[in-house]
């Protein structure tokens, strides 16, 4: 600095402590990028993991299945099961529900909570009776039911 100032002048001597500034912050842009899209790297790696945690986990996927299938009864006038779902599969298995159903089913905060928990997309919740019917015939089987809300979980994938 004292040599510019010496050599060169007042003007210069401003121009060299400019310069120097401007690639002094420069730098630290650079490394204060480098940290922070590392630690945006991390933080998606760990929200991965923890959706694939969760897309894993048995017991999530069973209690909400069993509260998704008791509410489908409850709300059905036409099935009823007495007791535990476990002692009733083989009528659970034959229940078709029709889509007016379901549709009415997805209405209830503790359904868009458990489908929810299940991560399928809150913008799916309406449209489930028109997905999750495979042939179009007004009607959803209990196994197509459950095997649809399988496929729905997660992030889309294409097919």
């Amino acid at each position: 600095f004292e040599y510019v100032q010496q050599r060169y002048g007042a003007a210069y001597s401003f121009l060299y402590c400019l310069f120097l500034f401007c690639i002094t912050i420069g730098i630290f842009n650079v490394i204060s990028a480098i940290f922070v899209e590392s630690t945006m790297d991390v933080a998606s790696a760990l929200a991965d993991a923890k959706k694939k945690s969760r897309l894993s986990d048995r017991k999530l996927w069973n209690s909400r299945i069993v509260g998704l299938v008791r509410a489908l009864v409850e709300i059905s006038v036409h099935h009823t099961v007495d007791g535990h779902l476990s002692e009733a599969v083989d009528d659970i298995y034959a229940i078709d529900m029709e889509s007016a159903v379901l549709d009415e089913m997805v209405k209830l905060p503790q359904v868009q909570r458990m489908l929810s928990d299940l991560d399928i997309d809150h913008n799916d919740h309406q449209y489930l009776s028109e997905l999750l019917d495979p042939d179009n015939g007004g009607t959803i089987g209990v196994v197509d039911f459950i095997d649809g809300l399988r496929r729905l979980r997660g992030e889309p994938r294409r097919s």
